[in-house]
């Protein structure tokens, strides 16, 4: 998935749609939610990831990005994934389209997260 880190982490979170909207969406937001789960464990100081190979993106985002937030994203690409992989015939694109929107706004200061259930 070459250019999701540049994306990532210039909080463009739009600019993924190129890229997650493939036939193939349910892997790359697989892949998504591990790489921010990653995250999360960097800003624990947890150096067993699953994405060894992305180790700057994942210090990058482990460092601009608060816990909270990470936490919000994951669980929404997770929700997002099983979405796609669950509902017959469901626009991928608008969904999304609107997924990435969401987690742009959960970047921006100030914005209450949704209450986590984990």
């Amino acid at each position: 998935m070459s250019g999701a880190g540049a994306t990532l982490a210039s909080g463009d979170w739009l600019a993924l749609l190129p890229i997650l909207n493939h036939e193939q969406a349910a892997v790359r937001l697989h892949w998504l939610a591990s790489l921010l789960v990653d995250a999360q464990k960097r800003q624990q100081g947890i150096t067993l990831v699953s994405n060894p190979d992305v180790w700057p993106l994942l210090e990058q985002l482990a460092h601009s990005l608060p816990a909270a937030r990470l936490q919000a994203i994951a669980h929404d690409v997770c929700t997002c994934r099983e979405q796609l992989l669950n509902v017959v015939g469901v626009n991928r694109e608008l969904l999304l389209t609107e997924r990435l929107l969401r987690w742009e706004h959960y970047l921006q200061p100030g914005t209450v997260l949704p209450v986590s259930h984990l």
